[in-house]
């Protein structure tokens, strides 16, 4: 993303899990940096409808909404599922890892309504309404998204769990 952000001379976002931080790249260089809530099932991918996952993956956001057009005072929709999401999805259920009449979910959004202090959507992406404002202002229809379970390298979680900010 950051690549992407400084090639094409835009913004770029990047979602981290673990830190609970969305990272805000334009022209390639880190702008922003906003504290973050998720899905109360966090940890993982999301798998299925309804397991309150935060998904793993690159998106764009697909529709920004304001007004009465959201519950969450503004949000910027994402691609969830995109063809990759829909290849996972499907080979789990036709591996028996879940119910064949599962349903794979959608309208994962980057929201407002967050500053809760915890986890606690359904597998959105929450911010507090004042930096909802300033992310809005920053993003448009096409802006890429990636969110990752943490930038941060696993030898450095394992091993030096006390110098991760």
């Amino acid at each position: 993303m950051k690549q992407w952000s400084k090639t094409h001379s835009s913004v770029s976002l990047v979602v981290d899990k673990f830190s609970r931080k969305c990272i805000v790249y334009k022209s390639g260089k880190k702008n922003r940096e906003f504290d973050v809530e998720l899905g109360i099932n966090w940890l993982g991918d999301k798998v299925q409808k309804g397991d309150r996952a935060t998904p793993e993956g690159k998106y764009t956001i697909t529709v920004k909404k304001s007004g009465r057009n959201t519950i969450y005072y503004k949000a910027l929709l994402i691609n969830f599922p995109n063809a990759e999401d829909r290849r996972r999805f499907n080979h789990q259920k036709s591996a028996g890892n879940i119910s064949r009449n599962a349903l794979i979910g959608g309208s994962i959004e980057i929201h407002g309504g967050g500053g809760k202090g915890i986890d606690w959507t359904d597998g959105c992406v929450a911010l507090t309404n004042r930096d909802m404002d300033n992310l809005y202002a920053l993003c448009s229809v096409g802006t890429p998204v990636a969110i990752v379970g943490s930038l941060t390298p696993l030898d450095k979680l394992l091993n030096s769990p006390q110098e991760i900010k």
